[in-house]
């Protein structure tokens, strides 16, 4: 009887066992069918809308330039005495970036080159420069739109020499021989006038009645006192400071840093001795075109540090892409209109950061996040699919009043306003007080 009960106890639960896995026909049916159609919804949600555009970036130090000492005018061999540079080193206006044989290179604000030494009553577009870069550091030049090197840019030339503890370059000795025989020159007229004076006044003292000699003498001494100054004011010149083409360095967009260096003390200058690049980081990413024409100079963007915090930049430039004239510019338009559109260039600035930041992000590629419209803080938003048009252009969404049982669930149309709309979400109001946070509206059927 035992064995006959443990055996129908198995039976009995080997049928529930194996009946979980029969279904009926009509029961397949019931759970294969297609739910009742009804609406699809989504919750008005309370969020900050951000328009942003995204894109990556390079930080570099831009503007990276070979800097180049003209010494072909040199009257010494361009031996490099001192000064040598670090790399890290900033180069600012007026500051000295090599020494050589003796006598400084002088860091100077400019485009152009120094291709020729510059004296008093040359002129040109390099005599400029070396105006504007003057004055720009505070030297009284005169007027700087003049291109005559004149005695006010000497006498300023003079001053930033002094300050650097140099003595400005000022002709040579002949230069300063000439001088001294211009000043005895002077002397000597002006001797011999006053003698000749005083013999006429002589004569007319002693009553004498022809005294067109001595008026002649007085007469010839004059003229050369005037030669005798004429040559000493030219002799002055020659000995005023000038600016040799070896002891100047002129770089665009100071301040510089120094890159690298290919000289030491003692080597004998041949070609650059150093690379120069911008003095401060900058952030060089590209857009399209049509994300470019959303972009705005002073707008701030963000990107991630090394150890993952956000950092902020601010858009400094944006610059088309160059354009290139005829047969170039058939190839460019031909690449355009095949996809191949040229993309426009983002320059940023960092904002402030410190130097282990620097040194880590320095040579990266990060990933720049620039807002370019956003919502003033948390607002009511849904998705865009839940935004319709009512029949006369009013905005709307579809609320769910009651969800009943799908089909027959009951919704109504509730104008709004709709504003700002970024990531498939788009920011509404309403002055009906059902439109709230947590409250479904009908995204599709």
């Amino acid at each position: 009887m035992a064995l006959i009960a443990a055996v129908a106890v198995v039976s009995l639960l080997i049928g529930v066992a194996v009946m979980q896995f029969i279904v009926s026909p009509a029961e397949l049916a019931a759970r294969t069918a297609a739910p009742e159609p009804g609406p699809v919804t989504a919750p008005i949600e309370q969020r900050t809308i951000e328009n942003t555009i995204v894109s990556r970036g390079e930080i570099t130090y831009a503007d990276a330039v070979e800097a180049s000492v003209d010494t072909a005018g040199a009257s010494d061999r361009p031996v490099v005495t001192g000064h040598v540079p670090e790399v890290g080193a900033v180069l600012q206006p007026g500051g000295i970036a090599l020494e050589l044989a003796g006598r400084p290179v002088v860091v100077l604000s400019g485009d152009l080159p120094a291709y020729r030494s510059l004296a008093v009553g040359m002129r040109g577009p390099d005599v400029v420069q070396l105006k504007v870069a003057l004055a720009g550091m505070g030297y009284w030049v005169g007027d700087t739109a003049s291109d005559v090197f004149d005695y006010d840019t000497a006498v300023a030339l003079g001053v930033l020499y002094e300050q650097i503890g140099y003595a400005p370059a000022a002709g040579g000795p002949e230069a300063q021989q000439m001088l001294r025989d211009a000043e005895r020159g002077v002397r000597d007229a002006g001797t011999g006038l006053a003698q000749a004076r005083a013999a006429l006044s002589q004569a007319v003292d002693a009553g004498a009645t022809n005294v067109i000699g001595e008026q002649a003498a007085v007469n010839a001494a004059s003229d050369q006192l005037s030669d005798a100054q004429q040559l000493l004011a030219e002799a002055q010149e020659g000995v005023l400071p000038t600016l040799p083409s070896s002891e100047a360095l002129f770089l665009a967009d100071l301040p510089r840093r120094v890159d690298a260096v290919s000289v030491k003390r003692g080597d004998i200058l041949s070609g650059s001795p150093m690379s120069v690049s911008g003095a401060t980081l900058t952030i060089v990413g590209s857009v399209s075109q049509q994300d470019a024409e959303l972009i705005t100079e002073g707008l701030t963007a963000f990107f991630p540090a090394p150890d993952g915090t956000e950092l902020t930049a601010t858009v400094q430039r944006v610059t088309a892409p160059q354009t290139r004239s005829t047969e170039g510019a058939a190839e460019n338009s031909a690449d355009q209109s095949s996809g191949g559109a040229a993309r426009y260039t983002v320059e940023l600035s960092p904002g402030e950061l410190s130097p282990e930041q620097i040194e880590a992000l320095r040579g990266t590629n990060v990933r720049l996040r620039i807002p370019i419209a956003s919502t003033d803080g948390e607002v009511l938003a849904v998705p865009i699919a839940a935004l319709s048009a009512g029949s006369a252009g009013e905005e709307r969404v579809e609320l769910l009043i009651d969800p009943k049982s799908g089909p027959d669930a009951e919704t109504e149309n509730i104008a709004v306003r709709a504003g700002l709309a970024a990531d498939g979400y788009v920011e509404i109001a309403s002055d009906d007080p059902r439109i709230e946070a947590g409250v479904k509206v009908v995204v599709g059927r």
